[in-house]
């Protein structure tokens, strides 16, 4: 029997990211994978649209699947209202397994999302119930209230975000530094971890749902009871393949999307 696994998340209609990059990213991992929806989201090429689930839908959903008692880990990704975080926090709290939260706060396609509110509740409700919180540079910027040029400045953010109860943070630095090599941190309130590799030079970008597929791999990997530091390298190396392996959309699509099925793909095909 498969372990269950559960991801907290919005809908992404083209597939990068949100529940259907989770739930792929679960099943390569061989976990069977539940879902609760908190968003559908649209995305064209022209517009980019967040419709929050209703309240009393998300929660018939999280009463359905934690009804379960064998559920081994806890993705959360998307929480688009301070209501909807406040929500999820309050069944969380009651369970007792590791919790990866993928703060998701910055669309580059809209502003629909009220940062600000979203950052605090975060901050005081969710972060203290997370085993391992995952920002990106502008979600730790946000959440630390600083700007990121250097590595140094991912170590005082990862410092700031611990202070909000986290037991692990990590900072995804990715491409955005300067340089050659991607580059994350990894903080366990004790010492810092620097992980790099090689930024992938490709004229194709295939970044659609990264953030949220090493997430998803980093709670499969702990609901495997991988030590962090592991179950980090490895979610790395899941999505670095995703990415070398990505999929197209078409041409009025600037990014294409991580394919979670490349590395399982690569390993089939060298067999």
């Amino acid at each position: 029997m498969p372990h269950k696994i559960l991801t907290i998340a919005g809908s992404d209609s083209l597939a990068g990211g949100g529940i259907q990059a989770d739930l792929a990213t679960f099943a390569n991992y061989g976990h069977f994978g539940l879902s609760v929806i908190t968003a559908i989201v649209t995305i064209t090429p022209t517009d980019f649209e967040i419709y929050p689930v209703d309240l009393k839908i998300i929660e018939a959903q999280l009463k359905s699947v934690l009804s379960l008692d064998d559920i081994v880990a806890v993705k959360v990704g998307l929480l688009p209202t301070p209501e909807i975080i406040n929500l999820v926090t309050s069944y969380l709290a009651q369970i007792n397994v590791p919790i990866v939260v993928d703060p998701v706060m910055v669309f580059k396609e809209t502003d629909q999302i009220n940062i600000k509110s979203i950052a605090d509740t975060l901050k005081t409700q969710l972060l203290p119930l997370a085993t391992i919180v995952t920002p990106n540079l502008n979600e730790a910027q946000i959440l630390a209230n600083q700007r990121i040029d250097s590595v140094d400045d991912m170590k005082q953010a990862a410092t700031t975000i611990a202070q909000y109860g986290c037991k692990n943070i990590v900072v995804k630095g990715g491409s955005k530094l300067p340089g050659n090599e991607a580059i994350d941190l990894l903080f366990d309130r004790e010492a810092f971890y620097i992980f790099q590799q090689d930024k992938i030079q490709t004229s194709e970008l295939y970044h659609n749902g990264a953030g949220c597929t090493l997430s998803a791999g980093l709670a499969a990997n702990l609901g495997y009871s991988l030590d962090m530091i592991h179950a980090l390298k490895d979610a790395k190396d899941f999505v670095w393949q995703g990415i070398q392996n990505g999929v197209t959309l078409n041409s009025k699509f600037s990014d294409g999307n991580v394919w979670q099925g490349a590395r399982r793909n690569n390993h089939e095909t060298k067999i």
